[in-house]
């Protein structure tokens, strides 16, 4: 607690004021970070809102810009929230492995609401596909943490990625 208090250039009992061990401060953190992905990508601009699968698709894309734009404004911050903060304990790595949970349970929500409304193929399994769209994002997180992220790289992966699902979740055109 005392190096916290340094770098932070306050009293080591201003820190014991508001937080009583360091775990608490990192579950702070923790959700301070994670307050800051959400944020940034704004889920609620394209969950519930797409009438197609083109408008899903862009939307995403649009969600994915703006977390290129924060990772490119704060590169620590997914260091900080899938290396250090999962490396403390097992239960801070569970916190983290919820929001893939969570963001799935988005997705699978946002295919069977296409699959209702028509405008996805009715023939795709929500839930397992949700996982792997959230999966598919895995090579460009671990290039951010590797460093080797670019502008260019981060675009060429989320073009790619985005292109693959819509490919997998158009409705067929009935041959005739």
């Amino acid at each position: 607690m005392s190096a916290i208090a340094a770098q932070a250039g306050i009293a080591q009992g201003t820190v014991y004021r508001y937080f009583h061990s360091k775990r608490e401060i990192l579950d702070h953190v923790l959700d301070f970070g994670v307050d800051k992905l959400m944020e940034a990508w704004q889920p609620q601009t394209f969950i519930g809102v797409a009438g197609s699968a083109v408008e899903l698709i862009d939307g995403v894309r649009a969600g994915a810009d703006r977390l290129h734009d924060l990772v490119e404004r704060e590169p620590e911050l997914l260091r900080l929230l899938l290396v250090e903060a999962s490396a403390v304990d097992p239960e801070l790595a569970r916190r983290l492995l919820g929001l893939e949970a969570m963001v799935a349970a988005w997705v699978a929500g946002e295919l069977q609401r296409g699959m209702d409304g028509g405008w996805l193929r009715p023939d795709i399994d929500a839930d397992v596909l949700s996982h792997t769209i959230v999966m598919l994002i895995l090579p460009d997180v671990v290039r951010e943490l590797l460093g080797t992220g670019t502008p260019r790289v981060r675009k060429q992966s989320t073009d790619m990625v985005l292109i693959m699902v819509e490919k997998a979740l158009r409705v067929r055109a009935v041959d005739g």
